[in-house]
């Protein structure tokens, strides 16, 4: 299922959802465990887990060069090092140039260690020595990649990079805790432990600004956490940079997998703006203001993440980014309306003629490591968030002050990522509408016929979740640091678990694919938007493969079985006492084969309290298993995958609606209604 790499509680009406699980061995745990303390109070090495000081003291990586496959990364390392990396303390970004260049090299010496204690001892080392944020972001980046710890869980990023994702009145008030200020949040004494609980509100409770409706209403949904540390993870499936080749990544999907995930969250985001009567997502233009963005933030060293005015215009130093933007964006519209991309030998690659054009032309989109040709065809999607971000100039090449754009975990709580994206999405509708649409023969199920498609009642509400905040604080010791427990509360979005019940005739044994999506009925102004308007609007919600039998097949499939659902992350304090018990052998511990994926929560839009008309399509069409073929991703975990465009049936313009009719089609309207949590019991 190729788009199967893409995604796209008020406890008691809730369930897990149900992923492949494996149980630990012992070698497992110990790499768990290990790698899961070196996460916490980074910016305190010698304080917490103090042990590792001395490991770190009796390590040299100069004298275990011979260690690495990649010894010149490692040359390049100690020299960079000894003459001076970015200081600990200081601001990272890997969209600056200057970052970037010292975390890849540091990721380059992590990836070569030949063995994982090698790995291990050298990540214990760089612990004291490598500024903190790139520390995180690099090891996280080299967890995901590496054989030998595949599978093993990062601690959610919200909790490790607490400051990029709460304001900053929720870290003010874990401050004052910290000092001892026993009067701040909510005091509870569990086992020993006191845990604190401390109110937390998005930006648009607080910065009130009728002129971005998008962050006074839509801040819950912007500011998720849980949607931002999918989004930030999903960075390090293809980081841009690393070439596919080269780290053994699956091959030939990458660029149509940047647009398409994108496009599902424009079309997710757009369903949340109409359940709260914002309107359309406004496409960006760098020539004309800007809307206004008030993050109410700061990085981990106290500096305040920018602001961005209300109508604010693209200052006239970032000109030559501008001038530069445009030129991409002219030969990338070439390169969609003449059917091929030139590559650095001055190749032409047809786009249109071969299955893998889409790739071709995403890849040369975001810039990434396998564009053809990426200083013809540049990098819009860094452009977009260097101009839009409104990044200061620096004085020094390593006093940067980085807006929340820099960042994956802060990009989607500003306005103008949507506006961003929505112009990068344009480029895959408009090559899509040079494809012809689809033929009658490759829609159509021969001797497949849905019945009737009905789904239970979809409820969304809010209910709270407490997200542990520790490592924004200082500790004085590593006991303290287990004595004590801070948590943000927040009030989240939320639905009822749902089942999809698929009436599905067939005349014969065959395997089949069900594709459900939804989508819009009506535009902003309350008009019902006809297909062919409104086929790009749907969002994919779930794909699973189906054995039919000759006659009436009775299909359930419950909403939190959708394969690019995850659930909420276990607290890391509950899963490091967990792995501790394991290796203990006090119990087993289990974990999962999909380890990331879009938050099941929302799934839904919000909705509206009398119900909000949405369109409801289901597509059941031929699995053709000689043309599958296995994908295993650092991120979502191992799928089958067919030959079929992501997003089909729907990638393409639907010219007529009559001529969309397929037996093995159903349309349906639904309803989404949204209640307060202490209703649902009552109104269910």
């Amino acid at each position: 299922m190729k788009a199967v790499i893409l995604f796209l509680a008020a406890a008691c009406l809730t369930q897990a959802v149900q992923v492949p699980t494996h149980t630990a061995d012992k070698a497992y745990l110990i790499k768990q465990k290990s790698i899961y303390e070196l996460f916490w109070h980074v910016d305190q090495p010698t304080v917490y887990h103090p042990e590792l000081y001395q490991k770190a003291r009796s390590f040299s990586l100069e004298d275990n060069k011979g260690s690495f496959t990649d010894q010149t990364a490692v040359t390049e390392f100690l020299q960079r090092w000894k003459h001076g990396m970015l200081p600990r303390g200081e601001v990272f970004s890997a969209m600056n140039h200057q970052h970037h260049n010292e975390a890849l090299c540091f990721f380059r010496v992590l990836y070569s260690a030949k063995d994982f204690d090698t790995f291990y001892n050298t990540a214990v080392w760089a612990r004291f020595h490598v500024n903190e944020p790139m520390y995180v972001h690099v090891l996280s980046a080299v967890v995901l990649h590496r054989p030998d710890t595949k599978y093993i869980r990062l601690p959610p990023f919200y909790e490790t990079m607490p400051h990029l994702f709460f304001n900053e009145e929720v870290l003010h008030k874990a401050y004052h805790i910290a000092m001892g200020d026993t009067n701040t949040g909510i005091k509870k004494t569990i086992g020993g432990v006191d845990h604190y609980y401390i109110p937390s509100n998005y930006s648009g409770w607080y910065v009130v600004r009728d002129q971005v409706p998008e962050q006074q209403k839509l801040s819950y949904f912007t500011e998720d956490v849980g949607l931002n540390a999918f989004y930030s993870v999903m960075s390090y499936d293809f980081p841009t940079w690393m070439n596919s080749a080269r780290y053994h990544l699956p091959q030939n999907i990458r660029g149509e997998l940047y647009m398409f995930i994108h496009k599902q969250l424009i079309t997710r985001f757009y369903m949340e703006s109409l359940s709260n009567d914002v309107g359309e997502i406004k496409y960006v233009d760098v020539h004309r203001p800007i809307v206004g963005y008030y993050p109410t933030m700061h990085h981990h060293n106290g500096l305040s993440f920018p602001q961005r005015p209300v109508g604010f215009r693209v200052p006239v130093h970032a000109h030559r980014d501008v001038q530069a933007l445009e030129d991409f964006h002219t030969r990338i519209s070439d390169a969609i309306d003449s059917g091929y991309v030139v590559d650095v030998n001055g190749k032409r690659i047809n786009i249109y003629d071969t299955v893998d054009g889409i790739n071709y032309l995403g890849n040369v989109i975001q810039g990434n490591a396998d564009s053809v040709n990426p200083k013809y065809y540049g990098y819009v999607d860094y452009l977009y968030r260097r101009i839009l971000g409104m990044s200061m100039v620096p004085t020094t090449e390593y006093s940067v002050v980085p807006t929340a754009l820099d960042y994956y975990a802060t990009s989607m709580r500003d306005p103008a990522f949507y506006g961003m994206y929505k112009n990068i999405v344009t480029y895959w509708m408009r090559y899509k509408q040079h494809l012809p649409s689809y033929r009658h023969e490759e829609l159509v199920f021969p001797g497949v016929t849905v019945e009737s498609v009905t789904v239970d009642k979809l409820m969304t509400f809010f209910d709270y979740f407490e997200s542990l905040i520790n490592n924004a604080v200082s500790v004085r010791s590593h006991k303290e640091a287990q004595s004590m427990l801070i948590k943000a509360r927040q009030y989240r979005l939320n639905h009822k678990p749902f089942t999809y019940h698929i009436t599905v005739n067939s005349d014969r044994n065959v395997k089949a694919v069900v594709r459900v999506f939804l989508g819009p009925k009506y535009d902003v102004h309350g008009h019902e938007v006809d297909m062919t308007k409104n086929y790009m609007n749907f969002m994919e919600m779930d794909q699973w493969t189906v054995d039919l039998k000759p006659g009436t097949n009775k299909i359930e499939r419950n909403s939190y079985e959708s394969i690019y659902v995850v659930p909420d992350e276990v607290p890391s304090e509950v899963l490091y006492k967990k792995m501790v018990k394991a290796i203990e052998g006090g119990e087993t511990f289990t974990y999962p084969t999909k380890p990331y994926g879009f938050p099941d929560r929302l799934m839904l839009p919000k909705g509206k309290k009398e119900g909000m008309p949405l369109k409801l399509f289901v597509c059941v069409s031929h699995f053709d298993e000689s043309r599958a073929y296995h994908v295993d991703s650092p991120v979502w975990g191992p799928n089958m995958m067919d030959a079929r465009p992501m997003g089909y049936p729907l990638d393409r313009p639907v010219v007529h609606t009559f001529n969309f009719t397929m037996p093995n089609f159903y349309m349906k309207d639904v309803l989404v209604f949204h209640k307060q949590a202490e209703e649902l019991n009552l109104t269910a």
